[in-house]
This record gives structure tokens, C-alpha cells and sequence, in this order.
């Protein structure tokens, strides 16, 4: 068997050492590449499997971000990960591991727009754009991810590492574009549901105040039969008993006491007379003649002048509209001028105002009396009755008042139904 010399010997050893530091740059290599993908995975992963199911148990949206920071911390190797929201032009700190204290400031549209549509940056850019995310850190190496939905802005991750701590690795803003996405994806979907309540609700007490005004009318309704019922007994039924009795008498007479005859017939004509007017006054208080023979303008002129104090009408140019509209809107002008009356105090004015504007009917009655303050004060049967009036025909009603600076109700009904001719 040959000799080796010393010479090969050396060569052999220097390949074989090579040999060994070649796998074991790879195995090394490939233990780093899986721990950066497990970390990866392992924040992406806790998004993507964790953030559906848990938002589809009803957790608020707060706790599975703080989920998420925990999971991006720890799989990152941070020392701290914080997830900012915006909303109505500010920014502010919602979720931080370790826990930090809040933290808001504002955004001008234009500069939500840049964040929005920026990459994962650093401190470089951060300064520039979002100084105020960067107070307090101390020199730490941050990186930004903003998160967006359709070009809009909706927060920010922040991943930070103390100053002196190994930079973060290359593949973390891969791992934190990716968390944005699903961040914001999932942070839309929470304003979209929170927004559907929102309407829901807004909804289920426009049906309750719709049931309780729709109620209020029906009492009223059957109030107000009662009270035609009684006003008939009580006032023109008694003077046509009268009218019927003098009527037999004035016969039995007319023979045998034709003097006294004649002086039943007079106070026959005058008991005529005043059933009669009993009779205006009280189809009057039912539905206003000249309302429905003239329309608006007429009725609400010939109602100024009963009014308690003075009182000017502006109602050129409007023309004849559906019968329950323009009920609606002389009995709530009736009813703001009585109010007017009982509380403007001495020397107040009032001046009514009733308009087309395109497709809506507005009215308004302003006083120049005390007012009052609206926040303190409650809703009398008035108002509520004025509320059911134009609400019933689609319309909307509001009051303006201030201690000292008089009272303006006024309301906007829509014309859906067609114009109707005089």
C-alpha cells in the first residue's frame, strides 16, 4: 500500500473541512428559513384562521386585534406591535403589546390619501408623514404597515424593535403587508356590520314612533267623534228640540192665539238663526269651508285674522294640493299660532309662511315672543299632535327656539302624490 505524503494529507483535510462547513451552512440555512416561515405562518396564520371564526362568535373586534398583536409580537421577535384605527380624520392607538396608553392625533384628507396608498416603511418615511406615531420610542426600528380597504384609510401595524436590538428580518414587511390586508378586510367588515345595526335600530324606532304616532290618531280620532257627538247633543240638537216644539205650538196657536202665534214664529226664526251658526261653527272646527273650496292661502288669511295676535300670511304661488295635506298643514299652523298665543307674551307678532319648493310643500310659523329652550323642555299634546300631522303625510317637523328670541316651527312635506285641481 503507497504512502501518502504530508502534502495530500493537508489537501484531503482542507476539502473534507470544506465538505462539512458547506452542509452545515445549509442546514443552518434551512433551520432560519423555516423558523422565518413559521413565524410568518405563524402570524399570517393566526389572521387568516383566527380572525373569521372569531368575529363570527360575536368577540369584539378590540380583543381579536389584541390576539393578533400578541401573535405578531412573539412570532416576530418584537419588542412591541400596536394596531392605530382612523376614523373622522384622526388617528388613534387602539390595541399595543405591552400595553401603552392612548394615543390620537389628526390627519388631513390629503395625507390619509398618502398613507393609504403607501408601502411598509420605516422611521425615514414615518417622519415625514406620521411624526406623531414615532413620540416616545426612543430611536427604536419601527416598520409601518398601513392598513386600507378600497384606497381608504383605516389604521396602521406598527412593529417595533428597541434601539441596539437586530434589525427586523427582510421577509417582516412581507409578513406585515400581508397582515394589513386581512386587517383591513376585517376591519371593514366590523364597520359594515356595526353600520347595518346602526340602521336597523334607527329603523326599529322609526317603526315604534310610526306604531305610537299611528295609535296617537286613532285616540284621537275617537276623541274628536266624541266630541262632535257632544258638541251635536249638547248645542244644535237642543235648538232644533226648541226649533221642533214652538214649531207645534206656533200651529196650535195659529187659530186660536194668532198674536201669540206670530211671536213664536219670530223666535222661531231667530232659534233658526242660531242653530245655524252653531252648525258653521262646528263644521268649521271639522274641516274649514273655505279650506276646501279655496285652498291653503284663503283659509290660513281668514284664520289670521282670529288669531290671538297679529298676524301676517305669506302663501303667494302656492296651488291646490290632496285634501290631507293641506289639513295637515292649516290644523299644525292653527296649532303653532295657539301656542304663539298663549306664550309669545305681550306685544309678540307672528308671521306665517307657506311655499312650494320643487317637489316639497314648507311651512312656517315665527313668532317674535319669549321662546323658549328647547333641550329642557318636553313635548306638549301640541307638539305631538303637530309631530302625528305631518308625520302622517311623510313630512318631517322642527322647532327652533331660544330664550328671548321667539319660536319657529316649521315642517317639509314631500309632494309625492299628484297635484289635485280646486
Amino acid at each position: 500500500m503507497p504512502q501518502l505524503d504530508t502534502g495530500t494529507l493537508l489537501l484531503g483535510a482542507i476539502l473534507l473541512a470544506m465538505a462539512l462547513a458547506t452542509v452545515a451552512y445549509v442546514a443552518v440555512t434551512a433551520i432560519r428559513g423555516q423558523r422565518r416561515d413559521a413565524a410568518r405562518l405563524g402570524a399570517i396564520g393566526f389572521v387568516r384562521s383566527s380572525f373569521a371564526s372569531r368575529l363570527d362568535r360575536t368577540i369584539p373586534l378590540n380583543e381579536v386585534l389584541r390576539d393578533m398583536t400578541e401573535s405578531l409580537r412573539r412570532n416576530l421577535g418584537l419588542d412591541a406591535a400596536e394596531v392605530w384605527t382612523a376614523s373622522a380624520g384622526v388617528l388613534e392607538r387602539t390595541v399595543s403589546d405591552p400595553e401603552r396608553g392612548p394615543a390620537r392625533f389628526p390627519l388631513t384628507p390629503s395625507d390619509e390619501s398618502i398613507v393609504a396608498h403607501a408601502p411598509v416603511s420605516g422611521i425615514a418615511w414615518a417622519k415625514v408623514w406620521l411624526p406623531a406615531v414615532l413620540a416616545g420610542r426612543n430611536g427604536a426600528t419601527v416598520r409601518i404597515a398601513p392598513v386600507s380597504h378600497t384606497g381608504h384609510l383605516l389604521g396602521l401595524i406598527v412593529a417595533e424593535r428597541r434601539a441596539g436590538a437586530p434589525a427586523l428580518p427582510g421577509e417582516a414587511d412581507g409578513t406585515l403587508k400581508e397582515l394589513a390586508r386581512e386587517v383591513g378586510v376585517a376591519i371593514n367588515n366590523a364597520r359594515l356590520d356595526s353600520a347595518l345595526e346602526a340602521t336597523l335600530e334607527d329603523l326599529r324606532q322609526h317603526a315604534e314612533a310610526l306604531e305610537a304616532s299611528r295609535a296617537r290618531i286613532v285616540a284621537a280620532a275617537d276623541a274628536e267623534r266624541r266630541r262632535i257627538e257632544r258638541d251635536i247633543h249638547d248645542g244644535v240638537q237642543q235648538y232644533l228640540v226648541a226649533i221642533s216644539v214652538k214649531a207645534r205650538l206656533a200651529r196650535q196657536m195659529s187659530e186660536r192665539d194668532p198674536a201669540r202665534a206670530s211671536r213664536l214664529l219670530e223666535e222661531l226664526g231667530q232659534e233658526i238663526s242660531k242653530a245655524l251658526d252653531e252648525l258653521r261653527t262646528l263644521a268649521h272646527g271639522i274641516y274649514p269651508p273655505l279650506l276646501a273650496s279655496e285652498g291653503l292661502g284663503a283659509a290660513m288669511v281668514a284664520a289670521s285674522r282670529r288669531a290671538v295676535i297679529p298676524t301676517q300670511v305669506h302663501a303667494d304661488g302656492i296651488g291646490r294640493y290632496p285634501p290631507e295635506l293641506e289639513a295637515a298643514v292649516y290644523f299644525c299652523c292653527l296649532e303653532a299660532l295657539q301656542n304663539a298665543g298663549k306664550y309669545a307674551g305681550e306685544g309678540a307678532t307672528a308671521t306665517v309662511r307657506i311655499q312650494q319648493e320643487n317637489d316639497k310643500l314648507v311651512f312656517e310659523v315665527q313668532d317674535s315672543g319669549a321662546g323658549f329652550d328647547v333641550t329642557s323642555q318636553g313635548r306638549g299634546a301640541g307638539m305631538t299632535n303637530m309631530m302625528d300631522r305631518v308625520g302622517a303625510v311623510g313630512g318631517s317637523l322642527r322647532v327652533e327656539s331660544s330664550p328671548g328670541g321667539g319660536t319657529t316651527v316649521g315642517a317639509s312635506i314631500p309632494l309625492r302624490a299628484a297635484l289635485t285641481e280646486p
